[in-house]
């Protein structure tokens, strides 16, 4: 399993978080100020199982997060588990696939995207992406065409959250743990 984690942990920070530019011009690469992509593995309980979020410090004390003021939290079930309900190695390297072309075709359409990470839950996986709320239409199309390829997909929520409370509670955390 941990070596599970640590290819997780090379693939990420690909993807964590995009701009789907084709140029840009010497001054925007200069103003662009982009901090160092470091993720972190934080153990919890949920109905006395032990549960795993991979959580991006990229965005502790992020300042835009208005302008990606839209959850986007896709749920993906977990079919082959262990007694935990945590997928086991055939399971995670189905997941890590899936999760990459998830990332790749939503990459395709959306101007930009915070990547946040992944929790894994008895049961599920979710993950975690902020988005402009203005390219929602464009997510949902993506999602709902792989869903429709993909029954391990099991729900795509969005939700409005402009100060990113549904996962302070992870970078309470990191601060704690640092």
């Amino acid at each position: 399993m941990h070596k599970i984690y640590l290819l997780l942990l090379c693939l990420l920070p690909l993807m964590s978080c995009s701009q789907n530019k084709t140029s840009e011009s010497p001054a925007e690469k200069s103003d662009r100020i982009i901090p160092q992509q470091n993720f972190t593995t934080l153990k919890f309980e949920a109905e006395g199982k032990p549960c795993i979020a991979l959580i991006n410090n990229r965005y502790i004390g992020y300042k835009e997060k208005s302008k990606f003021s839209l959850s986007l939290f896709i749920m993906v079930n977990t079919i082959d588990k262990n007694k935990d309900g945590h997928p086991d190695e055939k399971e995670t390297e189905i997941f890590n696939s899936l999760q990459t072309e998830i990332i790749s075709e939503l990459s395709k359409v959306l101007g930009s995207y915070c990547y946040v990470g992944t929790t894994t839950m008895p049961g599920y996986r979710d993950i975690l992406l902020y988005i402009n709320p203005e390219d929602r239409e464009k997510a949902t199309d993506i999602l709902k065409k792989l869903k429709e390829k993909n029954s391990r997909i099991d729900t795509i929520s969005f939700e409005e959250d402009n100060e990113w409370e549904a996962v302070a509670s992870f970078y309470e955390a990191i601060s704690l743990k640092n």
